[in-house]
């Protein structure tokens, strides 16, 4: 399925940057193929599951440019991986500017900002049904359109306003490329679509949230966008309002004890002692086992998004390791669920270092073995990686949730609140969504409602993807001065080439270079 998707998605590109010049010149309406005549058409191009559930791989390599991974030299020299995956972790922008990166974010998001204009363009022109639908259709495809503009500018863009930007794409024309100008123009464009998109839906009756059709966005899903691209530009009251609002049409939050979907399966690895001659103990490699295989069903029906959407990472096979810092966040592993669900699973252990050996002594082999030298070798906290969301039977196409959610509009409204002063009120939306992760009322309460609790709550809830963007936002917005700092191999078979990369807060490096191809194909240095 992902392979003829793959295979549509870049005929729809080719179509955008080199096809017909006579696009909606025609009578009845052509876009390729296929004739575009009857509303009902355009209403089932913006309900197609497939824009947002799968879109390819959306923020791709966001995850290795924060501080919630950690490929620790010890894992490389061990476990190897190919030359991209440690390229893309090295932050080679070189290879990045010219590697694959193109089809896996770039192309996707302008396919799906094709799909958009192509609605917008025919609304007037099809035979129409009802003026509410006509709304509807028209403020879905706004919203589509305001999304995946959003989705490129956060990794291709520094975050100042005068920052060069990635214009805005409002036609289907493949000869219309649009001016870079700067990330304020793109910013403004995508928000007065968002707020066009709002009205619309209001006007169409499309005010309630509806859980069944969360692929089809309601004015609490555009709320919810908004208070995230708000959020973004460290517009806090305008944030938090948006937040408030959404919540005020949908607030449900899932508690994953009570899923049997996330039903813990356990598996013994067995210690070895220094010398590796007998097993001396046992660890667990801990999954959901219920979950794997449920496909895109898993996310889409998810309770809690106003919008579903995911991130495939497509490099490194999805085995990456959380980093330290990261797993230090988990101050309460003993009650936080997500701890103990999502990242309490020694899965590199078993997917990477964990043998099959005859011991001595021992006539038959014995499974899954950590061996003496690599439990010194590799730290606990890169022993675990994050698994929630797995759409095949191979656990390791796992998925990163990208779509709006009623966590983090909580976690918007706290940080917001603990940002205006009123830490009492940022504390009790930080209580009310820990009430659903954490195993007792008692440790859920335990936290206050400093912008440090609600930051540190984020990083929890959110994923390790998320911390690109929440570090660039506050580099941005707060000046708050964060770096990465990290260990980095020139050569990834050789140990002693160990060298500190750093990347500081006003490095170019955080935005990721497009395409050289690209570039010179839309006129943009």
């Amino acid at each position: 399925m992902r392979k003829i998707l793959t295979i549509l998605l870049a005929l729809i590109l080719t179509t955008f940057m080199i096809g017909c010049t006579d696009f909606l010149n025609t009578t009845p309406n052509k876009s390729g193929s296929a004739y575009i005549y009857h509303m009902d058409q355009l209403y089932g191009l913006t309900g197609n599951t497939d824009l947002f559930i799968r879109n390819c791989y959306p923020w791709a390599d966001l995850i290795f440019r924060g501080d919630g991974v950690e490929y620790h030299p010890y894992y490389i020299i061990t476990f190897g991986t190919s030359g991209d995956v440690y390229d893309v972790w090295s932050w080679k922008d070189d290879y990045l500017s010219t590697g694959n990166l193109l089809s896996a974010t770039w192309t996707p998001s302008y396919n799906a900002i094709y799909t958009y204009n192509t609605v917008l363009e025919n609304l007037d022109n099809v035979i129409q049904t009802t003026e509410a639908k006509h709304k509807q259709v028209e403020g879905e495809a706004l919203f589509g359109r305001a999304y995946f503009h959003f989705m490129l500018l956060v990794p291709y863009c520094l975050w100042d306003d005068e920052a060069p930007g990635i214009g805005y794409k409002d036609d289907t024309s493949p000869t219309s490329i649009p001016a870079r100008e700067t990330v304020k123009y793109t910013v403004d464009k995508i928000l007065a679509d968002l707020d066009n998109a709002e009205k619309l839906l209001a006007e169409a009756g499309r005010d309630q949230f509806e859980i069944a059709r969360n692929f089809r966005p309601t004015v609490p899903a555009v709320k919810a966008f908004r208070a995230r691209v708000y959020l973004y530009r460290g517009k806090y009251a305008e944030a938090l309002k948006d937040a408030q609002d959404a919540l005020a049409g949908y607030s449900v939050l899932h508690n994953p004890s009570t899923d049997p979907l996330y039903a813990i399966t356990e598996t013994n690895i067995n210690l070895l002692n220094q010398g590796n001659t007998q097993v001396v103990g046992q660890i667990k490699y801990r999954i959901p086992a219920a979950l794997i295989g449920k496909g895109v069903e898993a996310l889409w029906k998810h309770p809690e998004f106003y919008t579903p959407g995911y991130s495939d990472t497509y490099y490194g096979y999805r085995t990456l390791p959380i980093s330290q810092s990261y797993y230090d966040l988990f101050t309460d592993k003993n009650n936080d669920l997500r701890w103990d669900i999502y990242y309490n699973n020694n899965y590199i252990i078993y997917s990477a270092f964990a043998k099959t050996l005859i011991l001595p002594g021992q006539s038959t082999a014995t499974p899954l073995c950590f061996k003496w030298e690599d439990q010194q070798g590799l730290p606990v906290a890169n022993r675990h990686a994050y698994i929630r969301f797995v759409f095949s039977s191979a656990i390791s196409t796992k998925q990163y949730p990208l779509g709006t959610t009623t966590a983090e509009m909580y976690l918007i409204k706290a940080e917001c609140l603990a940002r205006a002063g009123k830490t009492s009120e940022a504390a009790d939306a930080l209580k009310t969504l820990r009430r659903s992760r954490f195993k007792t009322q008692a440790a859920a309460d335990a936290i206050g409602g400093t912008l440090k609790d609600a930051l540190d709550e984020r990083a929890r809830e959110m994923t390790e993807l998320w911390r690109f963007f929440d570090i660039k936002r506050l580099n941005g917005a707060d000046n708050a001065n964060i770096k990465i700092t990290r260990t980095v191999l020139t050569n990834p078979s050789d140990i002693n080439s160990a060298t500190t990369l750093v990347i500081e807060p006003n490095d170019p490096r955080w935005a990721i270079p497009i395409n050289a191809q690209q570039l010179i194909l839309m006129g943009w240095e």
